[in-house]
């Protein structure tokens, strides 16, 4: 057993080599959220597989547990790259940006995780590199599902660069994220492409220090976003920024890839029923009420 890290909502450990807990965190509005994703995960059980969303394999009350991801997530592979200032709120450099095949399969990925949560009418509400796990074939797994809604439903809270607050030319919802949708699924998919094809999120080698997400925040909401160039990549990110794409299916399209990308299914019911079993063992031994919740 591990602590693999300490988010938001909750505190992860690995259990063994393939099972992950996630602890809720002994705040209201965190507990709050953890019971949000495990709606989500629910809802999902319900549905056919949706390809690189990670799997839950058995939730109660304040514990979730997840299928373990060895390689941890984008951002940490990005973080390999940058040298940053003493705050670490800049990036002064970029030693090494990703293999561009890598970027390609991993936006079609992320686009096929994102369009098939819209499929069934949810949109998962937090895309980033920090929620973009790397699995043992370093594919992905869209994780952390807390902030997780149906379409149509008003979006309370994003984080820029990976959202944006609607100015007086998006009509209604001034001063708000508006309502959840492809609008809004597309917009941090293009921040995401942003960041991986440069090796940092839009503006982060900018010097502003403390008063960095309250200049990030009022740039992206007067639409004054970083310059692209004339590239395809950079094409798909302006559309992604403008809200020209109706649907996350129409996104998916722009990266092309064979039918074998599509993620295994050779986990059979009998290999899920499994872990779920495993899952209860933990539990019934009291050993997953030992761990901190922090």
């Amino acid at each position: 057993m591990s602590l693999i890290g300490r988010g938001a909502t909750g505190a992860v450990y690995q259990l063994n080599s393939l099972i992950a807990v996630k602890r809720a965190r002994t705040g209201e509005d965190e507990q709050a959220d953890h019971a949000n994703e495990q709606r989500m995960f629910h809802f999902l059980e319900n549905c056919s597989s949706i390809p690189y969303v990670i799997r839950c394999y058995y939730r109660r009350p304040q514990d979730t547990f997840l299928e373990f991801v060895p390689n941890k997530c984008v951002a940490t592979l990005l973080n390999q790259y940058q040298e940053r200032d003493s705050h670490g709120t800049q990036v002064l450099k970029v030693s090494q940006t990703l293999d561009s095949q890598d970027i390609h399969r991993w936006m079609r990925q992320l686009c096929f995780a994102a369009a098939g949560l819209e499929r069934i009418g949810l949109v998962h509400g937090d895309i980033s590199p920090g929620n973009m796990l790397l699995d043992a074939d370093w594919n992905l797994k869209l994780s952390d599902l807390d902030r997780g809604m149906k379409i149509g439903e008003d979006v309370v809270v994003l984080t820029e660069p990976f959202g944006r607050l609607l100015d007086e030319g998006d009509g209604e919802g001034l001063g708000t994220y508006g309502k959840a949708g492809a609008r809004t699924e597309t917009f941090a998919i293009g921040s995401v492409y942003y960041t991986l094809l440069r090796g940092h999120e839009p503006y982060e080698t900018e010097p502003w220090g403390r008063d960095r997400f309250v200049i990030l925040g009022e740039k992206f909401q007067n639409k004054e976003f970083p310059p692209l160039t004339d590239s395809a990549g950079d094409a798909i990110i302006r559309k992604c920024w403008s809200g020209k794409y109706q649907r996350v299916k129409e996104l998916l399209a722009e990266f092309t890839g064979d039918a074998e990308q599509c993620e295994p299914t050779d986990k059979d019911q009998g290999w899920l029923e499994t872990r779920q079993m495993e899952c209860k063992e933990f539990v019934q031994s009291g050993f997953v009420d030992t761990l901190d919740r922090y």
